[in-house]
């Protein structure tokens, strides 16, 4: 093969355009799948973690309670158990909640900051602090969390 044709190929490999719409997360889907999570942790309700969180041995979170990272969605279900989650939920003794939302949609990911509160909203001094939540579309083209990362502030 000739020079000028390996230019050539190369110069028509970077001129196809990419379709970057194809995968791309709305705000809507992002919106809706952050308070599906905020279903969860109001309902306890341990069978939610399959519509929310990706379902592949990839998952990543870590906790603010426990150390270590945790991976696979297998290893996310004990996790939650020992939270007190169950099947078929029940109701909580204190609330979860996110506040100062920030999404950064990168096309195929989002990237979900907030502020995250554990407590009764009258609390002075609720527990508290970071979270981010990283969004991926799956091969079913469904939008799941692939990744979330939780610190504490007190």
């Amino acid at each position: 093969m000739k020079l000028t044709s390996v230019i050539l190929i190369i110069g028509l490999i970077s001129c196809t355009p990419i379709d970057q719409t194809k995968n791309s997360i709305s705000e809507e889907e992002s919106s809706k799948l952050i308070d599906r999570w905020l279903e969860l942790w109001a309902s306890y309700d341990i069978d939610l973690l399959g519509e929310i969180f990706w379902n592949n041995p990839a998952l990543t979170y870590f906790s603010s309670e426990k150390e270590g990272l945790i991976r696979g969605f297998e290893n996310l279900i004990p996790h939650h158990e020992g939270f007190g989650f169950v099947s078929g939920g029940k109701v909580p003794e204190k609330s979860l909640w996110l506040e100062a939302l920030d999404f950064t949609n990168h096309g195929d990911v989002v990237v979900v900051n907030a502020i995250w509160f554990f407590g009764n909203r009258s609390e002075l001094n609720p527990q508290n602090g970071p979270v981010t939540f990283v969004l991926v579309r799956t091969d079913d083209q469904l939008v799941r969390i692939a990744h979330t990362h939780f610190a504490n502030y007190n």
